[in-house]
């Protein structure tokens, strides 16, 4: 460690970087975004950002809410899960947020208070064994979202709550990370829910926040083919050699700590501009410096640290999860590297038909480690997946 100073370098999932570099463009426009709906007491079009795994996509997410509140916004924020529907996860959050309403101010107690009889309509219907409280009586309001059909349902819940947020002089932000993973149905609900609100002429002040894999836009348009026009689509990817540089250095000089050109021009060909890695790579970087000037040769080393942790975590972890058949599929994909791979030439890779490994294909892409990034191709969902099964897979087959 250099000097005993604290390394400010965060690897891991969801963790908040020291400097989000590359990333400013899309938070200044999400951002101008709702001051606009703020100002205008009106609804805006719903939001999608997707990219690969590990490059940001939670944490733009998380800023993204943080800033919300800090503007004085409803914040509803989960991360979807396909082992439980998504209006019980919805109902749950959304009943967070309405008990910090019923602590708020009078004026805000007051507006939300038919939200609050909405809120527990809803709550009935989809998760009647939920034990929720506010503190005070609160009657379900009669034949608001208590129809049983969850798109209708969802819709006047969400209208319900951007009300009050309008007449408390603020907005609602729906925040839902790892959207890919909700059943179809439930997100066929929520396009309808989320396009119904839009069709108003003045739409309620709510704005809706869907991170992902790059499969969730084709992931909506299956559950309704209208979602290709409904959402504002943003896509993060890698980060230029500039960005990698300034997540680097702008932290670094924080500390009185410099980095040597060698040093970086290292990190950015070991990198690739992969965000999870490069943090990673600062932090064991910074861990075995020598001195407040970080030179080429520290940074080789912690660069080979790195990358055993990445490997023994982030890579491992998922080629072990994988069976025989997914992990011969994988294989014949890494001879690609991260370029996407034709299934035709994979099929023929295998030895087989395309028929033959359609199975395979498929249960990858719902394992979230494949995806289709244009019709006839797959690539991997992780950055640098192909280069570890090129040094590890093969050997680890065989030792099957």
């Amino acid at each position: 460690m250099i000097l005993n100073t604290p390394n400010p370098f965060r690897p891991g999932a969801g963790r908040v970087p020291p400097e989000l570099a590359g990333r400013s463009a899309v938070l200044a426009d999400f951002m101008g975004m709702l001051e606009a709906v703020a100002a205008d007491g009106e609804g805006e079009r719903p939001w999608i950002i997707s990219g690969l795994r590990g490059v940001g996509k939670t944490v733009l997410l998380n800023q993204c809410a943080r800033n919300a509140v800090d503007a004085g916004w409803v914040v509803v924020k989960l991360e979807a899960s396909g082992s439980q529907p998504l209006a019980v996860q919805l109902a749950k959050e959304i009943y967070v947020a309405l008990r910090k309403a019923a602590t708020a101010s009078e004026k805000v107690k007051r507006s939300f208070r038919e939200a609050f009889a909405v809120f527990r309509s809803f709550q009935l219907k989809v998760d009647p064994a939920g034990t929720y409280g506010f503190g005070f009586d609160i009657q379900a309001a009669a034949g608001k979202a208590d129809s049983g059909q969850l798109s209708t349902d969802l819709a006047e819940m969400l209208e319900s709550l951007g009300l009050a947020a309008r007449a408390a002089g603020t907005g609602v932000l729906l925040a839902v990370d790892e959207l890919q993973e909700a059943p179809k149905e439930d997100l066929e609900a929520l396009n309808v829910a989320l396009h119904q609100l839009g069709q108003d002429p003045r739409p309620a002040p709510l704005m809706f926040l869907g991170t992902g894999l790059p499969s969730l836009p084709s992931v909506l348009a299956k559950a309704s083919t209208y979602a290709e026009r409904m959402y504002l689509y943003r896509t993060v990817g890698l980060l230029s050699d500039e960005d990698t540089k300034d997540a680097l250095v702008t932290p670094s000089q924080r500390e009185r700590v410099t980095w040597s050109e060698n040093a970086l021009v290292v990190v950015l060909k070991a990198s690739g501009g992969y965000p999870y890695f490069v943090q990673a790579c600062g932090k064991h970087i910074w861990d075995v410096a020598a001195s407040r000037t970080i030179d080429a040769d520290d940074a080789r080393i912690g660069i080979d640290r790195a990358r055993d942790e990445v490997d023994a975590g982030l890579y491992n972890s998922r080629w072990e999860r994988a069976t025989t058949a997914q992990q011969e599929f994988m294989a014949a994909m890494a001879q690609d590297n991260d370029a996407p791979s034709l299934v035709s030439v994979i099929a023929t890779r295998l030895g087989r038909v395309q028929t033959a490994v359609s199975a395979a294909r498929q249960s990858l892409i719902h394992a979230g480690l494949i995806y289709a990034p244009r019709r006839g191709y797959l690539a991997f969902t992780v950055p640098g997946m192909a280069d570890y099964i090129t040094r590890f897979g093969r050997e680890s087959r065989h030792a099957v």
